[in-house]
């Protein structure tokens, strides 16, 4: 579960709260086994390909899910084991990648609302997987900086807020998110690394369709790479929310920012970059039964160069199907940890019912990485990468689900230009308990 910004929640509090215990209360365990077999004709992207590789992975997920009117508790889980027959390598069996847990707990009452979520992600870094960052086909990565080797890392993430006075027509919030990124082999291409970020806001409802906001943010990045690279972010801001029916909303904000770089010189840590400046913010949500249309977007002055990044986000529900879509331009630290990137990129997904029991989907996934760092060194060549992926599903029983389909992956990193084919078989049998 991904959690909500500030300006989300702010503008549910607004409404009169989030909503909680809509549906069963009780306890859910939730269980999935399945089998996927894949022949890939350039399993690491090599350029050029060794050859076809082949592999079978047998995976488990494991979920608890507790409601109550008030309370959300959920558990997650999820593993495999990899038998591995690689072009030009011996045989060999290994931990299926990602492997994942997560923990998510929300908690409303008459006057406020909590929520957290820590999520642990374990993932082999080379090019056997996909662009998208779970299986969510509207998900594209942060940093594209991922090298083939043996290495495997491990992030770590924590989401934590609290808002109070979500009743009344001024409400407040505060929130911390922090997350770690390790690796068991440390490379100068790829080192630990972790973020810091604190934020508050404070919204006032002046009538049922505008209202104001005051936030105030501070973030902090740390790599620990030769350089010892440190970024500090502050900004303050205030701005207005438009909501003139239940199916639309406008914000616009203006705010204020400070950015210093540091990095080590002579053996001592020096400001290498200092820049503040102000900047322009913006978010909409239109919102039918058959769309969600929704994004936001920040231009920014306080960096090296002017920037904006952004994210428009759609999913459009069909009669017998559903489109979804996102774009999104942001700016990153990458897995060298001392430099920053662009990273721009699009994902549409079709999903068509063909019957009671059987569907196709296509996804598509569009990501370009370009180094903008000033720092000491040189910029690192552009990363371009696509995925495309058809698949047709089909329901064996109300518990068994078979796909078959066809995937195309392509990554171009002067001078390496490689591209995949491959073709996958999965079967998945999924159990469901109410204690």
């Amino acid at each position: 579960m991904r959690r909500a910004s500030i300006a989300a929640v702010l503008l549910a509090s607004s409404a009169g709260g989030a909503a909680f215990g809509q549906g069963f209360e009780g306890s859910t365990i939730t269980a999935t086994v399945s089998e996927r077999f894949e022949a890939n004709d350039n399993y690491d992207l090599d350029d050029p390909s060794p050859g076809t590789s082949y592999f079978a992975d047998t995976r488990l997920t494991l979920g608890f899910l507790n409601q109550t009117p008030t309370q959300n508790f959920e558990l997650g889980f999820s593993t495999g084991l990899r038998a591995l027959w690689q072009a030009e390598q011996p045989f060999e069996f290994t931990l299926a990648s990602p492997t994942g847990a997560s923990l998510d707990y929300d908690n409303a009452w008459a006057d406020g609302l909590f929520d957290m979520s820590f999520d642990y992600r374990q993932r082999q870094v080379d090019y056997t997987e996909a662009i998208s960052a779970d299986d969510d086909p509207n998900q594209l990565p942060d940093d594209l900086s991922q090298l083939q080797n043996n290495t495997r890392e491990m992030r770590y993430d924590a989401n934590i807020g609290v808002a109070f006075g979500t009743s009344t027509p001024s409400s407040y919030e505060l929130r911390f998110i922090g997350s770690q990124v390790d690796y068991t082999d440390v490379t100068p291409d790829q080192v630990p690394r972790s973020t810091l970020e604190g934020q508050a806001a404070w919204n006032l409802q002046f009538n049922p369709i505008l209202a104001s906001r005051v936030t105030g943010d501070y973030l902090y990045y740390n790599a620990d790479n030769s350089d010892q690279t440190e970024l500090r972010r502050a900004s303050v801001g205030a701005g207005v929310v438009y909501t003139p029916d239940v199916n639309t909303s406008l914000g616009l904000g203006v705010n204020y920012a400070d950015r210093q770089r540091k990095d080590l010189v002579n053996d001592a840590l020096e400001t290498t970059e200092s820049n503040n400046g102000p900047g322009i913010t913006g978010e909409f949500s239109y919102t039918t039964e058959e769309l969600v249309f929704s994004g936001e977007g920040e231009w920014s002055s306080a960096a090296p160069t002017t920037r904006l990044s952004g994210t428009v986000r759609a999913v459009y529900t069909l009669p017998r199907g559903r489109v979804i879509g996102r774009v999104f331009q942001n700016y990153t630290g990458t897995s060298g940890g001392s430099d920053e990137a662009r990273v721009t990129g699009l994902g549409i997904g079709l999903t068509r019912e063909l019957t009671s029991v059987s569907s196709i989907g296509f996804d598509f996934r569009y990501a370009t990485q370009v180094d903008v760092d000033d720092g000491p060194g040189p910029l690192d060549p552009d990363i371009n990468r696509t995925d495309f992926t058809a698949t047709y599903s089909h329901a064996i029983t109300s518990t068994i689900d078979a796909d078959i389909g066809y995937s195309y992956r392509t990554r171009s990193e002067e001078p390496t230009d490689a591209s995949s084919n491959a073709v996958f078989v999965q079967i998945g049998k999924s159990f469901e308990t109410r204690p």
